[in-house]
């Protein structure tokens, strides 16, 4: 009885971590789309994939998992590069994404050195 009960408990402890995953996944996945929209980059295999997992704590002092996704994005349809994103819990902390040739952000950068 016991062990049954215990058994039960592991799968549906399992389940939960699994279904956390997928929601943290498919908010990556959310993100990533809606920054490369604003950045005018075109996202590769409309997918992200998980490099990092971690238990840190928050700004707040609560412990958080963070995880670190990354994915590829085009800026003209026929390059590939790296993109990534970092979450602390549900929140997204920092993202990394490539300037393309007619950024003005780039240009500025130009004009700075």
């Amino acid at each position: 009885m016991i062990e049954a009960m215990l058994l039960l408990v592991l799968v549906g402890g399992s389940a939960l971590l699994w279904q956390s995953a997928l929601r943290a996944r498919d908010r990556a996945v959310h993100a990533s789309r809606r920054l490369c929209a604003q950045a005018g980059v075109q996202l590769l295999d409309q997918s992200v994939s998980l490099r990092r997992l971690a238990l840190v704590r928050s700004g707040s002092g609560r412990l958080a998992v963070r995880r670190h996704y990354s994915f590829e994005v085009s800026t003209d349809g026929s390059n590939r590069h790296p993109g990534s994103l970092q979450f602390d819990g549900d929140r997204l902390e920092n993202f990394s994404l490539p300037l393309r040739a007619d950024d003005p952000a780039l240009a500025e950068l130009a004009r700075l050195h």
